[in-house]
């Protein structure tokens, strides 16, 4: 009968390798969507999408025609109800005069009616006034650079819709990557990383980890996936725009040394985590090998690579692949 083959690799000590390196692209920190003052027609864009801006530069002038004749007419307005008030306030002398209390006091009342209606008014004229000098030229409210535009000369923009939007510079850009087990386990918001960008030269940058969080699996409709983590990344650099490519490298190990093995030894049962050794048993006809179940305390893993805290010897031979399924005692040969 033919004994199973077996394959077998000796433990390498030490820390096991948890470095990551993963490409992203940047992305701005804080964005400002911008909307004009009124509904208003574009009468020039001043930028495009990609431009870098300063605080006040001109992005977009309104035709505020239509508002401003609102205004014409609210002040219109405004001016007869000062005369309706100016006769109103004639018409009391008489009643003065006459000593009708009763009348009086109804003239009273329509005269502060007629005011208060008139300061609503006035409120509303300031508003327009305000909302046509600080509308009709919309402007950058910091600098960064222009990421989103929809505006057109000629089309009509609504108060409510975003007609263009800015990137803050001040703010700084982030990158997003994703890192999974022990790799991501090892992660620490706060931790300093190195970022790498080829624009407008290579450069390498000083990033922050802003969050790790739960990646979203979209494959199971947007469940998170434990496994997995997206680290969002802070950077800050003078010359970046979004879009632009950056390679996130941090370094780091396993706190914990031990015996590195394949992953693809490791078994389980009831009992515990173990992986088959090969033992040897010297006769009067030469070696016999044995495959022995050796229950182990497993720490780390990254790239198919375990460290084995306890259970283990340097010296001991692993089995890695095996012909055929092995149990606890069974003889085997070498491959």
């Amino acid at each position: 009968m033919s004994l199973p083959k077996v394959a077998v690799e000796s433990p390498t000590m030490g820390s096991l390798d948890l470095s990551i390196s993963e490409d992203g692209y940047l992305q701005p920190a804080y964005t400002a969507p911008l909307m004009p003052k009124g509904n208003w027609t574009v009468a020039e864009v001043h930028v495009k999408k990609g431009d870098r801006v300063g605080q006040g530069d001109p992005l977009i002038t309104f035709d505020p025609s239509e508002t401003e004749r609102t205004l014409e007419d609210a002040r219109t307005r405004y001016s007869q109800a000062q005369l309706q008030l100016d006769q109103l306030q004639e018409a009391i002398k008489p009643l003065l005069r006459e000593d009708d209390q009763e009348a009086i006091a109804r003239q009273k009342r329509d005269i502060e009616v007629k005011k208060l209606d008139m300061l609503i008014a006035q409120r509303n004229i300031e508003d327009l006034e305000k909302q046509i000098r600080d509308g009709t030229v919309l402007r950058a409210p910091f600098d960064g650079i222009v990421v989103a535009l929809s505006a057109e000369e000629g089309i009509q923009v609504s108060a409510a819709q975003q007609a263009v939007t800015i990137a803050s510079d001040a703010s700084g850009y982030q990158v997003e990557i994703t890192a999974e087990g022990d790799s991501a386990s090892a992660l620490e918001v706060g931790r300093a990383v190195k970022v790498k960008v080829d624009e407008p030269k290579v450069r390498y940058l000083e990033g922050t980890i802003a969050s790790i969080e739960d990646a979203q699996s979209q494959a199971s409709g947007g469940g998170g996936n434990s496994g997995t983590k997206t680290i969002t990344i802070d950077v800050s650099g003078a010359e970046l725009k979004p879009g632009m490519k950056a390679t996130v490298s941090i370094d780091q190990e396993s706190p914990r040394p031990g015996l590195q093995i394949s992953s693809d030894s490791l078994h389980s049962d009831s009992s515990g985590t173990f992986v088959f050794t090969v033992s040897t048993k010297e006769g009067p006809l030469g070696s016999t090998y044995f495959a022995t179940k050796t229950y182990v305390d497993a720490g780390d893993e990254n790239d198919g690579v375990i460290v084995i805290l306890d259970g283990l010897l340097p010296d001991s031979r692993v089995v890695t692949d095996s012909s055929e399924p092995l149990g606890d005692g069974d003889r085997v040969r070498l491959d």
